[in-house]
């Protein structure tokens, strides 16, 4: 073959290639359902405030309280996300970059000023954005998980944007059942989680529609 014939060949296969028509609509459509979720993820308010608590983005300043709490197998294990052992870098990774990714809004829980816990939406293209939260271990028994939680669905809902809400919860984390059913979730299926810690162990799927009146 000619250096010449060699230099076409090599020239045509870094061409841009054109997509077809159903490709480009496919690709329109992602697009659009993308900046669908960035709108719902950016009309959430920046602060939420319910009658014990205070909802905000998480600072450096709660990475001494992140650390102390998150660091707890009990609550590692039934969470997809969180590592275990939970260490500092791993707080400030969570602050500097996982709480700022275009698909994630979370909240740093606190009470009296102080971090005690995290609530997050995670935003998917053509699904309902998906409740997360856990609170430190010496704050459990006293309804302030329930309540931060329905202070985020709240929020959501009241945007206006965000017709339905889902969540998760392994099948034997009744606790967190009965958190999202009080908010009005209903459990919508079964199946085997298949990231993190608990991968391969039975979760339930819950989804909440947005009530009426907001």
């Amino acid at each position: 073959m000619k250096a010449k014939d060699e230099d076409e060949i090599i020239a045509k296969s870094r061409r841009p290639t054109l997509a077809g028509p159903t490709a480009q609509a496919r690709q329109l459509a992602e697009a659009t359902a993308r900046l669908k979720a960035r709108r719902q993820r950016d009309a959430l308010p920046l602060r939420i405030v319910t009658p014990r608590l205070v909802l905000r983005g998480p600072i450096r300043g709660d990475v001494p309280d992140l650390v102390r709490l998150a660091d707890n197998a009990a609550i590692a294990s039934r969470l997809a996300r969180l590592p275990h052992p939970y260490r500092t870098a791993d707080a400030i990774q969570f602050i500097d970059v996982i709480a700022q990714q275009p698909d994630h809004r979370a909240y740093a829980v606190t009470l009296d000023d102080r971090f005690i816990g995290v609530a997050s939406l995670m935003f998917h293209a053509n699904k309902p954005p998906e409740i997360g939260y856990w609170l430190g271990e010496p704050f459990w028994g006293r309804g302030l998980m329930s309540e931060a939680a329905k202070g985020l669905v709240d929020a959501a809902f009241a945007t206006g944007l965000i017709p339905r809400l889902h969540g998760r919860a392994l099948k034997t984390n009744l606790a967190s059942q009965r958190i999202m059913q009080k908010l009005g979730f209903t459990i919508t299926g079964e199946g085997i989680d298949d990231v993190g810690p608990v991968k391969g162990r039975e979760v339930v799927f819950l989804d909440c529609e947005a009530p009426r009146w907001t």
